[in-house]
């Protein structure tokens, strides 16, 4: 039997953080979510998969990010915190590193922030990327991030929900209250190397949610990126970044052809 939702949160629609949950193994999501998620695994049945190569991304720009003499993030639309979370990550390079979790969704925001309790380093905001100026305003955003200085920022499977001039803008909005030094990475679905009937019903599939998803080309999703350098070796496919940032013992990382991801100055 599912919990109680948070606060009495409306939970007969699915929502992409408690379907990211429910990816990864997690114990934050319901029925709606977990019918969503099997409608997915019949447009891909490597899904598991795909979510887990993400994950590794994640944990090798965290670490590329401190490396750079970076000790502070913000990671938005980070859905619920789950296993190997952003600030686990970056303090494991530098104990002292702050990260402040932003999500639009309120069960996750609850929920994330019960799972963080007692860590004095991260905070747990709601907010939306469409919005950001609260984000980066908010009191928590405020008393972790000193915008002085370089910052971290990662949209993990974020900017595939909106439209392309959407997502120049909020990189736009990022350089301008980012310090110089700042790193910007995000993640996008790629078309190039997808058979098409699986793209039509991974499509539907969140059509159902209340955040459809747009998947484009690898040409497409250059557009986005236009006028930021991108850190080598640019926008790849995940498994072609950066493998030599994976923690020591590391497994090797699921390998699709679903994911490109990048790393941006600002």
């Amino acid at each position: 039997m599912d919990p109680a939702p948070p606060g009495g949160i409306d939970v007969s629609r699915p929502t992409v953080a408690r379907m990211y949950d429910c990816y990864l193994g997690g114990k934050n999501n319901y029925a709606s979510d977990r019918a969503a998620v099997a409608a997915v695994v019949e447009a891909l049945p490597n899904i598991f998969d795909i979510v887990a190569e993400g994950r590794h991304f994640l944990r090798r720009v965290i670490r590329y990010m401190c490396y750079q003499g970076i000790d502070q993030f913000i990671d938005v639309g980070s859905g619920l915190p789950s296993a190997d979370n952003t600030h686990q990550v970056a303090q494991r390079v530098n104990p002292n590193a702050r990260v402040v979790y932003v999500d639009i969704d309120d069960a996750a925001v609850i929920q994330g922030r019960q799972i963080l309790k007692g860590e004095p380093l991260t905070a747990f905001i709601q907010g939306s990327v469409l919005d950001l100026e609260p984000i980066l305003n908010h009191p928590e955003t405020r008393n972790l991030i000193d915008f002085s200085k370089p910052v971290g920022v990662v949209m993990m499977g974020l900017l595939h929900f909106f439209d392309i001039n959407v997502d120049r803008a909020i990189l736009q909005l990022l350089r301008e209250k980012l310090a110089p030094g700042s790193l910007v990475s995000f993640t996008h679905g790629v078309l190039d190397y997808q058979d098409k009937d699986a793209v039509r019903r991974l499509l539907d599939a969140y059509e159902r949610t209340p955040t459809p998803l747009l998947m484009r080309t690898m040409d497409e999703i250059r557009t986005i990126m236009e006028g930021f350098p991108a850190v080598e070796p640019g926008l790849v496919l995940l498994h072609d970044w950066k493998m030599d940032m994976a923690e020591e013992g590391e497994p090797e990382p699921p390998r699709s052809l679903i994911w490109a991801g990048t790393v941006l100055r600002v």
